[in-house]
C-alpha cells in the first residue's frame, strides 16, 4: 500500500509532543480519547498490514458480533438502508458498509469497480463519485437484468450500465471484462448464480484484486458456510479482516466475504 495512503496516527501523536508539550503537560485530560492513543501509541501507530489482516475464509467466522440481519428498534441495519438515499435515489448499503467501502476505495485505488445489481443506480452513482473523488477517476460497470428501472438521475460520466442475465454468463462481454483495467473492486449484490460467476470473474482476476459478497447468509447457494467456504478457496480468494472486522467481528453486510485475490 502506498505510505501515502497510510493512517498517520503516529505522525499526529509525535507532532503534538513535539510542538505542544506545555498544553500537554498542565491539560492532561483535555484530549479525550486522544489522550487515550497518548497512553497507547502503539496500538494506534500507521495503519499497516499485520501478518493476521488476511486468513483463509475457513480460518474466520461467518458469525456476527452484530450482522445486518439482526434487529434493532426499528428494523436491521439491511433494512434501514431502504430508508436511506443518496442523491435521492435508494441506496441500500448500511452505514457501515459505505464506510468500509470509502476506505477500500482509497487504499485500493481501483480503476475498475465492477457492480452486479444495479437497482435504481443509487450505489452505482455512489461509487462512481467515490471513485472520482477518491482516486481522480476510473470507471464503474454496473450490471442488472432489469436496466429499466435504472433511474435517469443514476448518470455520471465513469458509470456504465449493462443488461445481462447473470444466470446465463454468455450474456457477459469477456472480451470487454478483460480489457478493463487493474486493480478491480468486484461487488456483487445480485445474489445470483454466485456458484458459477465468482470462478467466471476471478479467473480474470489478478493477485490484490477484492471481490466482496453482500448477503451471503440470504443467497440459496450459499447458505451452507462449508459450500461458500469452498467456493472462495477454488477461487484462490481470501479474507480481509481489516474490513470484516472494523466495527466487530463480521458487522457489515458481507461478513466473511471481504475477499482479495491471492
Amino acid at each position: 500500500m502506498p505510505n501515502n495512503r497510510l493512517f498517520a496516527g503516529l505522525d499526529y501523536l509525535k507532532a503534538l509532543k513535539k510542538h505542544y508539550p506545555l498544553l500537554l503537560k498542565n491539560h492532561p485530560n483535555l484530549f479525550g480519547f486522544v489522550g487515550n492513543w497518548l497512553a497507547n501509541e502503539k496500538e494506534v501507530g500507521n495503519d499497516q498490514e499485520p501478518a493476521e489482516r488476511f486468513v483463509r475464509p475457513e480460518n474466520h467466522t461467518f458469525n456476527s458480533l452484530f450482522n445486518a440481519w439482526s434487529f434493532s428498534i426499528r428494523g436491521s441495519i439491511r433494512w434501514l438502508g431502504a430508508s436511506c438515499t443518496y442523491k435521492g435515489l435508494i441506496n441500500l448499503k448500511p452505514p457501515f458498509d459505505l464506510v468500509l467501502y470509502s476506505n477500500l476505495i482509497w487504499e485500493l485505488q481501483p480503476k475498475t469497480i465492477i457492480e452486479f445489481g444495479s437497482l435504481q443506480g443509487g450505489s452505482s452513482l455512489w461509487f462512481a463519485d467515490q471513485q472520482q473523488t477518491l482516486c481522480g477517476g476510473g470507471t464503474v460497470h454496473s450490471f442488472d437484468i432489469l436496466n429499466e428501472c435504472i433511474h435517469p438521475r443514476a448518470k455520471h460520466p465513469n458509470l456504465h450500465f449493462h443488461e445481462v442475465d447473470l444466470e446465463d454468463l454468455s450474456s457477459l462481454d469477456k472480451k470487454a471484462l478483460k480489457s478493463l483495467p487493474h486493480p478491480w473492486l468486484v461487488v456483487d449484490d445480485a445474489h445470483c448464480n454466485l456458484k458459477k460467476l465468482v470462478p467466471y470473474m476471478s479467473s480474470m482476476m489478478k493477485p490484490g484484486d477484492y471481490y466482496i459478497i453482500e448477503d451471503v447468509y440470504v443467497d440459496a447457494p450459499l447458505k451452507v458456510t462449508s459450500d461458500a467456504v469452498a467456493l472462495m478457496n477454488k477461487c484462490k480468494l481470501i479474507v480481509d479482516k481489516k474490513y470484516t472486522d472494523a466495527f466487530g467481528t463480521n458487522v457489515t453486510c458481507s461478513p466473511n466475504a471481504w475477499l482479495v485475490k491471492r
